[in-house]
């Protein structure tokens, strides 16, 4: 890969963090930071109700949410283990895990060995253009805790439906949780991420202010935005490599 990468005019990174890793791979070719950007739909605002309706999910039952693939480095055992400390305190709410994959069947145990299997609802893949912002609109926090995302587009994703954010930070995602993000950000403890998360679920007016803090964020993340800082990039390779962008040589990771 370094081999490659150092074969073109411009790397473009999805953040700094994987920038850094670049590095240390040995990359010597010029690296920007361009995040991938989120299309227009993102921010169509879902219908929590239709999504309740869907799964059968009560209409008064505060609901956590994980979505992405449900696979062994996402972290989704240290989440079960935090929305047991939650089930204490709220024993109504509810944690639901969107998206499938290898770590399923075990989690489904793990959820039973910490005696919240009724409160865990596994609901599979969800339609991108319609179920997936429902989906988001539905819940009353985003919890993540993935140890290897390049990015963290989902994160965004649940600020472009005015979702207030919980989460760690690791890799890709310290970009994406910045301050302005609006997110609740905090160590891999699981008290610490419950006592975050009861923070959020217990303040209607705080949750909302951080959920309008991330729908602005995740708007500087847009589609439009990001193809603009990409044309400038281009225009970059162009002046001090001497060639037409048509012909520049730019590698995407």
């Amino acid at each position: 890969m370094t081999h490659q990468l150092n074969a073109v005019d411009c790397v473009i990174s999805p953040s700094g963090q994987v920038r850094s890793r670049l590095l240390e791979y040995g990359v010597t070719r010029p690296i920007e930071v361009l995040p991938t950007g989120m299309t227009e739909a993102r921010f169509q605002p879902g219908d929590a109700a239709r999504f309740r309706r869907r799964f059968g999910l009560p209409a008064d039952r505060r609901l956590l949410l994980i979505l992405g693939r449900v696979a062994f480095e996402k972290n989704i055992s240290f989440l079960l283990r935090m929305f047991a400390i939650v089930h204490r305190s709220e024993p109504a709410a509810l944690l639901v895990i969107a998206g499938e994959g290898p770590a399923q069947a075990q989690l489904a145990r793990e959820a039973e060995q910490l005696g919240i299997a009724d409160q865990v609802r596994f609901v599979g893949n969800l339609d991108r253009e319609r179920g997936l912002n429902d989906c988001y609109a539905a819940a009353d926090v985003f919890v993540f805790a993935s140890r290897t995302e390049t990015q963290g587009l989902v994160l965004l994703e649940a600020m472009a439906q005015a979702r207030p954010v919980v989460s760690t930070a690791c890799l890709g995602t310290r970009s994406v949780l910045a301050p302005e993000s609006g997110a609740f950000v905090v160590e891999e403890n699981e008290q610490q991420f419950a006592s975050a998360v009861n923070a959020i679920l217990r303040d209607n007016a705080g949750a909302a202010a951080r959920a309008a803090m991330g729908l602005a964020w995740a708007r500087r993340w847009s589609s439009r935005e990001m193809a603009q800082r990409l044309a400038q990039i281009y225009a970059q390779v162009q002046a001090k490599t001497g060639v037409i962008a048509a012909t520049g040589r730019a590698l995407k990771i």
